[in-house]
Formats: C-alpha cells, sequence, structure tokens
C-alpha cells in the first residue's frame, strides 16, 4: 500500500517495489546502448585532433594559449555533433525508458510522443549545456598543456607535437598524459643515456599517445553512460507525466533506486529509498551539471533510477456515455449523423459542458447543419462554428468532442465579430481545445484531433513546468474562467510572477516560456 507523500516532505524507506526490476532494465540498455556513443565520440575527437594544423600548435605555445577562433570551431563541431548523432541516441532512449516502468506496463491505450515541446525544450537545454561544457573542458585542458610551468621546461616543437593526440581529453586527463609523457622521457635518458633527444621525445610520445587513445575512450564512456542514462531518466519522469496527460494514472510520488552494492557513491546511497513528490527535487549536489534534479543521474557514471508509484488514481476517472449515439473507441474519425441525433447529441455535451463550467452560455440552443459551409471570404469556407447570433454550425458529418468544442466557445466569448476574434484566436482556440479535452477524458468521449492540438501541448507544458494548477484540468478551467481579452496577459503574468520567486529559473527558461507564449498571440 503506497504511504501519502506531502510536497517537500522527504521519507526515506527500506528497498522496496519494483526498483530492482527497473534497475536491472536500466543497466541492460547502458550495457547495449553504449557502444554506439563511445565509437561516434572517439572518432569525433580524432577528426577535430587532425583538423588543428601542426603550425596553429606552434602558435598556441609560442603565445600561451590557443586563439578564440578554434574554441569557437570546436563549439560548431560539437553542435553539428549533438544535432546530427547525440541527439537522436537521446530520443532512442527516452523512448526506452517511457517504458521502463512496471505502473505503465499494463496500459494498453498508453502512448509515448517523444516530440512534445516539453521534450524538445530539454533536449535543446541539455544540448547547449553538453556543448558549453565539452569545449570549457578541452579549452581547460589545452590550457594546463600550455601553463608557464609546462612551456619552460619544454620547447615549442616538442610540445606542439605533444598536444595533438590530447585534443578531447578533460584538464585532469590532460595533465595526467603530460606526465606519463615526462616519465617516460626521464625513464629512457636514465636507461639509455647515448640515446638522442629527438629519439627519447618521439618514443615518448608514442607511448603518450597511446595512453591518450585509452583515455578518450574512458572519456568516452562515461559520457555515454551519464547522458543515456540522463535521457533514460527523463524518458520514464515524461512517460509518467504523458500517461497521467493521458488520465490513464493518477497522483504518482517516485523513489530512488540504487544497486544497494558497494559500488554506490555515498551521496546514492543516502537517497536509497527516499521518496518524494513527482515534481520535487532530489537533495543531491554538484556543479557537473545544471539540471532540475529531478531524477537521476546525480553525478557522471550515476546508474541509479527512480520507481514511480501511483499514490491515488485519476482524479478524473473516465465515465462512459452510453446514450451518445458515437463509439468512444473509433479512431479519430468523422461519422454522418441525422440532424435528429444532432440535435439528441448537442443537448448532451450541453449537460455536459453545465457540468464542468459555471459561466453561462450564449449558445441559442439552435443547431445549423450546412454541408456546404459558410463562405466567409473567397479562401475562407467554415464547416464548424459557433456564429454571431450564438447559433453553432455543424455539417451531418461530424463528431460530439466538435459540437461540445462550440459550446464551450459559446461559454468562453460571447461572439464571433472578425476584429475581435482574429485578435484572440490563437489562445481562445487553444483554451477552449484544451478544455474540451479534458472533458472529453472525463466523461468518456471520443477527441477529435484539432489544429490547435500544438497550442494545446504548449499551454500543458507551461502548467506543467511553472505548476500553475495541480493538474491540466484544473489549469484548462481556469483559463476559460478569465476573459479572453485578459487571458495572455494573466498567463503571462502568471510565469513573470512563478519565475521570479524561482532562484533557480535562469534566463534561458524566461526566454523558452516567453516563445511558448508566442505561439499563443
Amino acid at each position: 500500500m503506497a504511504i501519502r507523500i506531502y510536497p517537500k516532505k522527504h521519507i526515506k524507506k527500506a528497498r522496496a517495489g519494483n526498483g530492482e526490476e527497473i534497475l536491472k532494465r536500466l543497466e541492460e540498455y547502458l550495457k547495449n546502448g553504449s557502444g554506439k556513443p563511445i565509437q561516434i565520440l572517439c572518432g569525433f575527437w580524432k577528426d577535430q585532433s587532425e583538423a588543428i594544423t601542426y603550425q596553429e600548435l606552434r602558435e598556441a605555445v609560442k603565445e600561451g594559449f590557443l586563439n578564440e577562433a578554434t574554441f569557437q570551431e570546436w563549439s560548431k563541431d560539437y553542435s553539428v555533433l549533438v544535432r546530427d548523432q547525440l541527439s537522436y541516441l537521446w530520443k532512442d532512449a527516452l523512448a526506452a525508458g517511457s517504458v521502463s516502468q512496471p505502473i505503465t506496463a499494463g496500459l494498453a491505450a498508453y502512448t509515448f510522443n517523444v516530440e512534445t515541446p516539453a521534450i524538445m525544450t530539454w533536449i535543446a537545454g541539455h544540448s547547449a549545456e553538453f556543448v558549453t561544457a565539452s569545449v570549457v573542458e578541452q579549452k581547460e585542458a589545452i590550457k594546463a598543456l600550455l601553463a608557464r610551468s609546462v612551456v619552460e621546461r619544454h620547447s615549442v616543437d616538442e610540445l606542439a607535437r605533444f598536444i595533438r593526440p590530447c585534443i578531447g581529453l578533460t584538464k585532469p586527463q590532460a595533465k595526467a598524459n603530460f606526465r606519463y609523457y615526462e616519465n617516460i622521457v626521464k625513464t629512457l635518458k636514465e636507461q639509455h643515456p647515448r640515446m638522442k633527444q629527438d629519439s627519447i621525445q618521439r618514443k615518448a610520445r608514442e607511448a603518450a599517445a597511446k595512453y591518450a587513445e585509452k583515455q578518450h575512450r574512458q572519456r568516452a564512456l562515461t559520457i555515454a553512460m551519464t547522458e543515456m542514462a540522463a535521457a533514460y531518466n527523463k524518458g520514464a519522469d515524461e512517460g509518467i507525466r504523458q500517461a497521467q496527460e493521458q488520465n490513464l494514472i493518477g497522483k504518482v510520488i517516485k523513489r530512488w533506486s540504487t544497486s544497494g552494492d558497494d559500488a554506490v557513491c555515498g551521496q546514492c546511497n543516502a537517497l536509497e529509498g527516499l521518496e518524494i513528490a513527482m515534481d520535487s527535487a532530489f537533495p543531491f549536489k554538484g556543479n557537473w551539471h545544471t539540471g532540475d534534479n529531478l531524477t537521476p543521474p546525480a553525478h557522471p557514471r550515476c546508474a541509479c533510477a527512480v520507481e514511480y508509484i501511483e499514490e491515488f488514481p485519476p482524479i478524473y476517472p473516465k465515465e462512459s456515455i452510453s446514450d451518445i449515439k458515437v463509439s468512444i473507441t473509433q479512431e479519430e474519425s468523422l461519422r454522418e449523423y441525422t440532424a435528429e441525433e444532432i440535435k439528441d447529441i448537442a443537448a448532451q455535451t450541453e449537460e455536459i459542458a453545465s457540468k464542468h463550467i459555471s459561466i453561462p452560455s450564449k449558445w441559442s440552443g439552435n443547431m445549423v447543419i450546412d454541408d456546404k459551409g459558410i463562405v466567409i471570404s473567397e479562401d475562407v469556407v467554415v464547416n464548424y462554428g459557433k456564429l454571431w447570433d450564438c447559433d453553432i454550425l455543424t455539417k451531418h458529418e461530424t463528431a460530439p468532442s466538435i459540437i461540445l468544442h462550440e459550446q464551450i466557445h459559446a461559454r468562453s466569448i460571447s461572439y464571433f465579430e472578425s476584429s475581435f476574434y482574429d485578435t484572440y484566436n490563437s489562445i481562445e482556440e487553444a483554451s477552449v481545445q484544451l478544455m474540451t479535452e479534458e472533458i472529453c477524458k472525463i466523461e468518456g468521449i471520443e477527441i477529435i484531433s484539432s489544429y490547435y492540438d500544438e497550442m494545446c501541448d504548449v499551454l500543458r507544458t507551461i502548467n506543467r513546468r511553472l505548476k500553475v494548477c495541480d493538474n491540466t484540468y484544473d489549469f484548462a478551467k481556469k483559463l476559460i474562467e478569465v476573459p479572453v481579452t485578459e487571458r495572455l496577459d494573466w498567463l503571462s503574468n502568471k510565469m513573470y510572477d512563478i519565475l521570479s520567486h524561482d532562484e533557480t529559473a535562469t534566463l534561458e527558461e524566461y526566454q523558452d516560456f516567453a516563445e511558448m507564449l508566442n505561439t499563443l498571440y
């Protein structure tokens, strides 16, 4: 039986539930999925090292720094690497993680979409962080090899030749490689006093280059395991959220799971069994990334996972409306109805709308059925809509959710004057469609895909990330209650108010939300 967890309260428990099975799936995925990114990264660093010229390296040694243009080129290289290769691996890991939880295994209707605004925002942010961190690491590594204490002990040519194989290493790795090189030089001088200096340096460089290959592979393994684990765990989190959006599971808490063996670090061991609310952050620290701590990894090569536990069933369970003359198992299909059937459906959906929305309806009660539609202009013909006199226009080929959508318009705005509707078209349609879909989920009515689905996803993402309301239903209801002329300002003010009180909010987050709002204008 699940224990109720209130926000910001942490409970540490012994291992329980499906943690071991979830960890086994993650371990298997990392084992089978790390080979390709390792190969890609090692090949990438080799290409980078071959692209820089010996003359450029000599100039860097003489100046004591590598010019900024090279780092900019490396930044572009990493951006292309992420765009063309790593982002696809992340999407595969996201999809694998989305089906890793036993809680979603028995949901026949569950589907996972890897192209949602929330996931695309995560990939964009994670890509930028990865590129920046990678270039900074390489910059610091080269800087360490060009330090005055190093340059003073070695010739320009010697260092220029040594640096190339180290491109792609971290600062600690580069320093370790240089110590290895110097030790070999020292040993060869002691053991072979007659060996020429050039021969000693060449042999030492060859040995250091082979060592660098191993270091590159170790770094690639660390990146592969960490990145794949991050995307996999993010996929598990997003999978749960999408299942909640589909009204398939209810309130969820999450439990940190470790392997439980001696290899687990002290930080992760302290998190073992910790149960917190879905949107709470795990209390792990570290400057290796700038994530939100909602999911593992807690550090590079962390192989921990999270188990999601349903605390309560969906708040608004589906209820079948048997007397509506449409099968809710149809796949996004319209049907031909008689005029009498349409009037009957409209009466029922109006009753349903009244149950969920307290705002009085402006609908006249009249259904206008016109299969040709109404010509608005030379290029525009309206087939479905709430008309200026508050009649509702439809065709014989229609669906209950379409009629319900127009009845919600009758509560959201009182008329469709052209200039008024043109000004608030996007936010009005997105709000109404979101409310329509949430009511349909509760009432068991088939949802027909619409032109406004992407804008609905934007609204869902805004609410999920800002936590304006506890769930999408309440958020949609609140939007409808705000007058349409004030709706965007209300949403914008909410966004800035919430972010201004979040000490962890970044400029990039402000920009992300601003861009999302722009799609609703």
